[in-house]
C-alpha cells in the first residue's frame, strides 16, 4: 500500500517569490522571472521539441548557468520535456552534456542529519517522554522539521505502547506537527501484524484526513479480520468521503488507480521535500524505506499505487495497463541514463536496468501493453506510446489487426516519434509471425519510406527557362548533396512538383516563357501537395537590386537570391541561401538517423515473403541511401544494405553495385556484395557487363571478407561462358616453385 507525495513545488516557488518580492521592486521582479533557471530550462526544451535546436541549447545553457535548483529542475521536467531531452541526448556528444548537467541537478540532495540516527532517536525520546512542554515542543518542531516521514517508524513505537501519555504525545506529533508528510509511512502501516497498530493507524489517517489514504483505508475497511481495525478505518474513511464524496462507492481497485493515474499525470511535478531523502516506503516485516532518485519519484508512486489495485483486484485490468505506461515511462528514463553512461559499470548497470524494465512490461502480455497503448494513444502520452511499442514484439503471437487495433492507430499518429516507433515494431512483428492482414498495406509500406526517408537528401525542384542558368543551379545544388529536379516552363514546374514524392524546396525564377512569375507561384501555394513547400525566387543581380522586382515577390516566396551571370558555378551566398530555406538540421538529425537506423534494422529482419505488403516498392527509398551523406557513429547505411538484401529486389542490383564499386574496403563493402549475391540467387541473374566488372574488381581487394562477397556475388549469378572464364583466370591461385 504505497501511497504519498506533495505537490510542493508550486509551494515552493511562491515562497521563493515572497522572499524575492519583499527585496526587490517591481522591474527587478520581472528580470527576475525572465531569467529563472526552471523557467529558461522549460523554455530550452520547448525549443528543442519545435526542431529549434540551436536556440534551444542556447537557452538550456543559459538555464544550467543560472545553477538551477534540484526543485526548479523538477518542477520543469514533465514527460514531454523527458521526450525532448533524448532527443537532445540523441544529437550528440554537447547534448549529452547539457542532459548529463541537466539530470545530475535532479539527483536527491541528502542532508547529513537526516541520516543521524541517534540524534532522531533522541528527538524522537524527547518529544514523547520529555516532562517540559517547551523541551517537547521544540523537538516535534524539529522532528517535522528536518525528519519528517523518517520519524514516523519512530513514533509508531509509543503509539501502541502501554503509557497513555506517551501514545498522547505521539499522537500529537504525527498529527499536528509532521501531518501529511506522515500519510506515506502511515498507510503502510496498515499491513503491520499488530491489531493495535492498524487501529492507531486508522484513526490517524482519518484524523490528518489526506486524500491519499481512501484507498487504504477503503481496503482495510472492507477486508480487515478485526472487527476493531474495520470500525476504526470505517469511521477514518467517512471522515475522507466527507471532504471527497467523488469517492463514496468507489472499490479499493478502483481508488489505488485513481491514485496511480494522479502520480503519473503529475509526473516530475509532484515532489517530495527537497531537503529530505527521497524514498518509498514499504512494510516487510517492519516499516523500511527505500532510496529512488528524485526523477523517479512519482512513477515509482504511480508504480507501486498501480501493483496495489492489482492486488486488490485482480480482474481490473485497468490496472495492469496502467504498470505498463508507468513501467514505460520509466524504461525512458532508463534509456537516458544507459545513454550517458560512460562504460565501465556505470554502463553494465544502466543498460541491466533497461533489460529488467523490458523484462517486466514483457511479462505483462501482449493484450496489456496494447490496452497500455490505446491509453497512451488517447491521452496524446506520446513518449509512453514508443517505450510501449519498442518492446511488444518481445509478445507478439500472430494477432490480426483492424482499423482500430492500437498499433495500426499508432502508425497513424500525429507524433513522429510514435509513427516510427510503430513502423518499426510491425516490421519485428512480421519477422516474428507472418501477419496476415492488415488495413492499409501500401499506406504502411509509404510509412516505412517515410521514416527511412527521413534522412534521405533534400528534393529540391528549379524552374528556369534559361537552360544555362537552370543546369548551372542543379550542378551547384547537386554538389551541395541536393538531389535537384530541373523545369524549363511553369507548366512543367507544376506537374513535376506535384508528382515528385517528399519535394523539399522548389527554386524558381521570373524567366518563364509561358506564364508570369507570379501566377507560377499562386499555383503553388493553392495545390493541395504544394501550398506547404518553401520557394525561393531567384534573379539576377540587376533584379535583385531593383526594389520595385523584390517588391513583387517579397511576401509571396520564402526568400529571395541573386544568380550572378557569366560563367562558373552559382555563388556560395545563393547556395547559402537554398539551404538555409531548408531549415537546418541541427542537432535533431542524429535522433531522425537513429529512428531510421532502427526501421533499417527490423526491414532487413522482417519476412518480406509476405505478399501483403509491397516491400519492393521500398527498393528505390532504400537505394538513395547508399548516396547519402550520412554519420559514421550509426548504422544507417549498413542497415540499408541489409534491408536491400532482405528484399533482394532485382531493381536494386546496379545501385548496390555502383555503392561497392565506390566504398572504400571494409564492413560496408563486404555487405554491399552480399546483397549483390543476396539478389542474383533469388532471380537467377545474369550479370551485366558493368556489375560483373565492378564484382570482378572486387575479387582483388585485399579484405578478404571484402573478397569473399564479390566472390559469392559472382558465384551466384548465371554466369556466361566467358565471364566464368575470366573469374577463374583473373583468380588462378598462385603456384610456389619447388626448392
Amino acid at each position: 500500500m504505497a501511497t504519498g507525495g506533495t505537490p510542493l513545488a508550486r509551494g515552493i516557488v511562491l515562497l521563493t517569490l515572497v522572499a524575492f518580492f519583499a527585496t526587490s521592486n517591481v522591474a527587478d521582479s520581472t528580470a527576475w522571472a525572465q531569467e529563472d533557471a526552471g523557467t529558461l530550462l522549460k523554455a530550452g526544451l520547448e525549443q528543442v521539441r519545435a526542431g529549434r535546436y540551436k536556440e534551444g541549447y542556447a537557452t538550456l545553457r543559459k538555464a544550467l548557468a543560472a545553477d538551477p535548483s534540484s526543485d526548479e529542475v523538477m518542477a520543469a521536467l514533465g514527460r514531454a520535456e523527458y521526450e525532448a531531452l533524448l532527443a537532445v541526448m540523441a544529437s550528440g556528444e554537447e547534448g549529452r552534456l547539457i542532459v548529463g548537467a541537466i539530470l545530475e541537478r535532479a539527483m536527491p540532495v541528502l542532508p547529513s542529519e537526516a541520516f543521524d540516527k541517534e540524534k532522531l532517536a533522541g528527538l524522537i525520546k524527547t518529544a514523547v517522554e520529555s516532562d517540559a512542554d517547551d523541551e517537547r515542543f521544540d523537538a516535534s518542531s524539529e522532528l517535522a522539521r528536518v525528519y519528517g516521514e523518517f520519524a514516523v517508524p519512530g513514533l509508531l513505537a509509543y503509539l501502541k505502547g502501554s503509557n497513555s501519555d506517551h501514545r498522547i504525545q505521539a499522537h500529537i506529533t504525527l498529527q499536528n506537527r509532521i501531518g501529511r508528510d506522515a500519510v506515506l509511512p502511515l498507510n503502510e502501516a496498515m499491513q503491520s501484524k499488530d491489531i493495535g497498530v492498524r487501529r492507531l493507524v486508522a484513526i490517524e489517517l482519518g484524523n490528518i484526513g489526506d486524500m491519499r489514504s481512501l484507498a487504504v483505508l477503503t481496503e482495510v475497511a472492507n477486508n480487515d479480520v478485526d472487527a476493531g481495525v474495520k470500525g476504526n478505518a470505517t469511521e477514518a474513511l467517512a471522515k475522507l468521503i466527507q471532504r471527497n464524496s467523488w469517492a463514496n462507492g468507489m472499490s479499493a481497485s478502483g481508488l489505488y488507480l485513481r491514485l496511480a493515474k494522479m502520480y503519473y499525470d503529475g509526473n516530475y511535478r509532484v515532489l517530495a521535500r527537497t531537503d529530505k531523502p527521497i524514498v518509498i516506503w514499504r512494510w516487510d516485516k517492519g516499516m523500511k524505506s527505500y532510496a529512488v532518485a528524485r526523477h523517479l519519484y512519482v512513477l515509482k508512486l504511480a508504480e507501486e499505487a498501480a501493483y496495489d489495485a492489482m492486488i486488490a483486484d485482480e480482474n481490473n485490468t485497468a490496472s495492469s495497463a496502467m504498470l505498463a505506461r508507468v513501467l514505460a515511462a520509466e524504461h525512458i528514463t532508463a534509456r537516458a541514463v544507459a545513454a550517458m553512461a560512460d562504460g565501465g559499470d556505470e554502463e553494465k548497470e544502466a543498460a541491466d536496468e533497461v533489460w529488467e524494465i523490458t523484462g517486466f512490461l514483457a511479462g505483462l502480455g501482449w493484450n496489456t501493453l496494447n490496452e497500455g497503448l490505446a491509453q497512451s494513444l488517447e491521452e496524446n502520452d506520446h513518449g509512453t506510446a514508443a517505450s510501449l511499442l519498442a518492446v511488444m514484439h518481445h509478445t507478439y503471437g500472430g494477432a490480426e489487426f483492424g482499423e482500430e487495433h492500437p498499433v495500426v492507430r499508432a502508425t497513424n499518429s500525429k507524433s513522429s516519434l510514435v509513427r516510427l516507433e510503430a513502423a518499426a515494431a510491425v516490421l519485428r512483428f512480421n519477422g516474428m509471425v507472418r501477419i496476415g492482414s492488415w488495413p492499409s498495406p501500401e499506406g504502411f509500406i509509404g510509412l516505412v519510406a517515410t521514416g527511412v526517408g527521413e534522412v534521405i537528401p533534400r528534393h529540391v525542384l528549379v524552374v528556369d527557362a534559361n537552360d544555362n542558368r537552370r543546369n548551372k543551379m542543379i550542378d551547384a545544388l547537386n554538389r551541395a548533396k541536393l538531389i535537384v529536379y530541373g523545369a524549363r516552363t511553369g507548366s512543367d514546374g507544376v506537374v513535376r512538383a506535384r508528382r515528385l514524392p517528399g519535394l523539399d524546396l522548389i527554386v524558381m525564377s521570373s524567366d518563364l516563357k509561358d506564364m508570369e512569375a507570379l501566377q507560377l507561384l499562386a499555383r503553388y501555394k493553392e495545390g493541395d501537395t504544394t501550398k506547404n513547400v518553401k520557394i525561393v525566387m531567384v534573379g539576377s543581380v540587376q533584379q535583385v537590386g531593383d526594389d520595385e522586382w523584390r517588391s513583387l515577390y517579397t511576401g509571396r516566396a520564402n526568400a529571395i537570391a541573386s544568380m550572378p551571370e557569366g560563367p562558373g558555378l552559382p555563388s556560395a551566398e545563393f547556395v547559402k541561401v537554398v539551404m538555409a530555406n531548408f531549415g537546418a538540421e541541427g542537432a535533431g538529425a542524429l535522433a531522425r538517423y537513429a529512428s531510421s537506423s532502427q526501421i533499417l534494422e527490423a526491414l532487413a529482419k522482417t519476412d518480406t515473403g509476405n505478399g501483403l505488403f509491397n516491400w519492393e516498392g521500398l527498393t528505390q527509398t532504400l537505394s538513395e541511401l547508399l548516396k547519402a551523406d550520412l554519420p559514421d557513429e550509426l548504422p544507417v547505411r549498413l542497415n540499408a544494405i541489409n534491408a536491400l538484401a532482405n528484399i533482394h529486389s532485382a531493381g536494386s542490383l546496379q545501385n548496390l553495385a555502383d555503392f561497392f564499386a565506390g566504398a572504400d574496403d571494409g564492413e560496408h563493402k563486404a555487405m554491399a556484395g552480399m546483397a549483390v549475391a543476396a539478389v542474383c540467387r533469388a532471380h537467377g541473374i545474369t550479370m551485366t557487363e558493368d556489375v560483373f566488372g565492378k564484382m570482378l574488381d572486387g575479387t582483388g581487394s585485399s579484405n578478404p571478407r571484402v573478397r569473399l562477397s564479390a566472390f559469392a556475388a559472382l558465384g551466384s549469378s548465371q554466369l556466361t561462358p566467358v565471364q566464368m572464364r575470366t573469374v577463374a583466370v583473373r583468380n588462378r591461385p598462385a603456384m610456389t616453385a619447388s626448392k
